[in-house]
């Protein structure tokens, strides 16, 4: 189905005119709302005519700042067939971000969802775009001369309306070039300025048709559930691409909520990041915790086995445990997947066994956003506990001389938007992305990742730390949310551990209501048990990389608390900020 001479905007809408295409469906209370194929490819449409009367068209951007939803998808597509560009802004940007990034992408028209999530420091820059679109209602104490909701601007469309312009409309879907830019994508990453990444038709195009390889579906019975942040290229492609399969495709209005959607929906099919799966798996075995003590000790000893077998070596379907444990597991999560892909960084491994083993048909994946995102990616039949897979069979893929993983192909940006000064070093001569990632291809041809090439650390003693596989190793445990480890310019190794709350309270036997983090800071089998795990990984690590000092916290790691970039990855540089004292007592 998909082509590399498509263009995207193509593809999408003649899913929309598929008879058999089941539809959008995002929550609304206690049901589900449905978007059919009329009805969106109406919408889009009209945002159309709306849209370029607002004076959208070739290189004019739309930002959009909402939840993920049918109308986010609605407002880009819209935005591609006036020749437009969608740049995606999350409501926890600090201002200085906001600012440079609506400048510097000449974005005409914002689309946002809730005035009450947008920091206020934020409320007076609004003023430097031409039309604010409101998804629901706009806020009485909104002063903005062109603040407009969702239905007044679909009517302002269908004014436009005309036997003309609906030819027109044709007519702008077949012209899109495939070298036209769909979207300006701003890396959100843990350090540094946003960088802006232009993707093209073609990038996108051709990234779903080498997709359609690894993951086939079936229109006939395969449903989607997106939990992720629409606005990211991973979720983006992915729901373009269950559109483009014909899938029909439910929009979660939070991944707190996935647990209670997972047996109502029963999809066959999601694509998550670990953060998700490792809550997925904290449910699972806290609800196990809450059995009779009897059954507690089978489902320990099940849960036990399933953490540490190899899931290539033994399968542990049909066994005891399966009927009595795993079978229940799978339940609970809707019990009727054909996919889950995981993707953004590494999957703790404890926790990657203990989901294969119970029955979950999960495969990793890597790539970046100036790749459209996907370089690589376990799919069916090709499996390897610790890779990432196989890269897509239209890219070339090579590891430097320094160890650098190097891609090349159709779905690799060009260039960094309005940034010459970043693009010579961001490519080789022979025009290969530098990643930025260490890993090395096996002889089978599946790709591991080894660490960070740009972040290595040199300690005040001149010896080099590469923090990456070190928090990795950390954070394998459960009650180690996630960890952060500091050695640049520096006497020794030092690392500030994010300890998972309901495990520890569970650890403690705490109600939790009697659960006091603070006092759990101070427990001495908590910090006996941080003890022994930090001199475990210790033991595989060189003397230099090896952590001398440690702190715990409990501090809870959310986008909003602005310790997680929006595909939940720590910030570094403001886990430094904000722990800057206890950094330092280390050092002292």
């Amino acid at each position: 189905m998909f082509k590399e001479t498509d263009s995207l905007p193509l593809i999408i809408t003649q899913v929309f005119k598929r008879p058999d295409f089941k539809g959008l469906f995002h929550r609304a209370g206690d049901d589900w709302v449905r978007y059919d194929s009329e009805n969106l490819l109406n919408s889009i449409y009209f945002l159309s005519l709306a849209l370029r009367e607002i004076g959208v068209g070739k290189g004019v951007g739309v930002g959009i700042m909402a939840p993920s939803s049918p109308k986010w998808l609605l407002i880009d597509l819209a935005t591609q067939v006036c020749g437009g560009y969608t740049v995606p802004l999350f409501p926890n940007i600090s201002s200085e971000h906001f600012e440079y990034q609506v400048k510097d992408a000449q974005v005409k028209a914002l689309a946002m969802d809730s005035w009450e999530t947008i920091s206020l420091q934020i409320h007076p820059l609004l003023n430097s775009i031409d039309s604010l679109i409101f998804l629901s209602a706009v806020p009485n104490d909104v002063k903005h001369k062109n603040a407009t909701i969702w239905d007044d601007f679909i009517e302002r469309g269908k004014k436009l309306d005309s036997e003309q312009e609906r030819q027109k409309f044709e007519e702008r879907i077949i012209s899109i070039e495939s070298s036209e830019i769909f979207s300006i994508i701003y890396t959100s990453g843990s350090t540094g300025t946003p960088k802006g990444v232009p993707l093209t038709q073609r990038n996108m195009a051709t990234q779903l048709q080498a997709i359609t390889r690894f993951f086939p579906v079936d229109h006939s019975k395969d449903l989607c559930m997106s939990i992720l942040p629409i606005a990211h290229i991973f979720e983006r492609m992915v729901v373009y691409y269950f559109l483009g399969c014909g899938l029909s495709v439910y929009f979660a209005d939070s991944p707190n909520n996935v647990g209670k959607y997972l047996p109502e929906i029963r999809p066959t099919i999601m694509t998550v990041v670990p953060r998700i799966l490792e809550k997925l798996y904290e449910k699972l075995i806290d609800g196990a915790n809450k059995k009779p003590i009897p059954i507690r000790w089978l489902v320990k000893y099940a849960v036990n086995k399933a953490k540490n077998t190899d899931p290539g070596k033994v399968n542990l379907r049909g066994t005891i445990w399966d009927k009595l444990v795993y079978s229940k597991m799978r339940a609970a999560l809707g019990d009727n997947f054909y996919l889950m892909v995981s993707g953004s960084s590494a999957l703790n491994i404890h926790v990657n066994r203990f989901l294969r083993n119970i029955g979950l048909p999960l495969y990793e994946g890597y790539g970046l956003t100036e790749t459209s995102p996907v370089i690589s990616a376990e799919c069916p039949g090709n499996i390897r506990m610790g890779s990432v897979g196989k890269y897509l069979h239209n890219l070339e893929v090579r590891i430097s001389s320094e160890g650098e993983i190097q891609v090349k192909g159709p779905s690799v940006f060009e260039g960094y938007f309005n940034r010459p000064d970043l693009n010579e070093a961001a490519f080789t001569e022979d025009g290969f992305f530098c990643t930025g990632d260490k890993g090395r291809i096996d002889e089978d041809g599946y790709v591991w990742i080894t660490g960070r090439l740009k972040e290595m650390f040199k300690t005040s003693t001149g010896k080099y730390v590469s923090p990456i596989p070190i928090e990795q190793a950390l954070s394998q445990r459960a009650f180690v949310e996630a960890a952060q480890v500091f050695a640049e310019g520096r006497k020794f190794t030092s690392a500030i551990l994010f300890l998972n709350h309901e495990i520890i309270r569970s650890k403690l036997k705490r109600a939790s209501k009697e659960f006091d983090p603070e006092k759990a800071l101070q427990s001495r089998r908590v910090n006996a048990k941080v003890q022994k795990h930090v001199e475990s990984v210790n033991k595989r690590l060189n003397e230099w990389e090896k952590i001398k000092k440690w702190k715990i916290v409990f501090t809870t790691l959310s986008t909003e608390s602005g310790l997680l970039t929006p595909t939940l990855k720590l910030r570094r540089k403001t886990v430094e900020k904000m722990f800057a004292k206890e950094i330092d007592e280390m050092y002292e």
